[in-house]
Formats: structure tokens, sequence, C-alpha cells
């Protein structure tokens, strides 16, 4: 670490679990950014919260190198900011003819995963606020 300037002890480990998942292509510094569709985003996010992962554990399972990448769609789909759309492009270039059948179950997919991700911050919330009144003595 000294003798290449490397401050904190992250960085290696972030290194080595790169290189566990993805071998020594996961050490080269690949400046392309990766996109994934909107199923793909959507199957991470269910399973997350279908096994209870943490993003890391998410981030291993799917080989996806950052873990807050997983968080951000989260964030997306909690702000009705995650969609379908293909490309940046589509949604200057989007047309106003009915939804196909696909679309219309992307949305309804989007719309049931959204739901549930809410049903269960609110009963976090529900859950917390339960046992901090527990504690308070009267």
């Amino acid at each position: 670490m000294k003798e290449y300037g490397i401050r904190g002890t992250a960085t290696i480990y972030q290194w080595l679990n790169h290189f566990k998942m993805f071998g020594i292509q996961g050490l080269e510094n690949n400046l392309r950014k990766t996109f994934y569709d909107y199923s793909y985003k959507m199957k991470v996010i269910r399973w997350r919260l279908e096994h209870k992962a943490s993003f890391p554990v998410t981030a291993r399972h799917f080989q996806i190198k950052n873990p807050a990448v997983i968080w951000d769609w989260e964030k997306e789909l909690l702000q009705g900011r995650l969609n379908s759309s293909k490309g940046r492009l589509s949604k200057m270039t989007k047309s106003k003819s009915p939804k196909t059948l696909k679309q219309l179950q992307e949305e309804n997919e989007f719309l049931r995963v959204r739901v549930a991700y809410l049903e269960k911050l609110d009963a976090l919330i529900q859950k917390k606020q339960q046992s901090q009144t527990k504690r308070k003595p009267k």
C-alpha cells in the first residue's frame, strides 16, 4: 500500500473481490459503462427483496461490480423513475401510440415490485415505531 500510495484497505478489498468474481478482467479499468435492461434490473431487485439480501451479496450473486448500482435502481424504482424505456433518446422520441401488451406487462411488473417494496418499507417503519414506543418509560 505504501509503495503505490494506497491510503486505505477498502481499495485492496475491492480489487480482491473483483478478481474473485471476474478474474483478471475484473481488475482492468474498464471506462465503458455497462447498461442493464429494465427486466434485468427488476429481476435483481426482486431477488434481493425475496432473499432479504444485502446490496453486496446481491451484487456478488448477479456479478455486478458495484453494489451501489442496485441501490440506485431501487431508489429510482421508489421515485417512479425506473422505467422500461430503451436508451436515452426514446424519452424524446416517444410516440403517443397505444401501449403494447409487452409494455403493459412490464409496467404491471414494475408496479407490483414497487408496491411490494413500499409495503416492506412501511412494515419496517411500523416495527421500528412500535419498538420505540415500547422502550419509552411512561
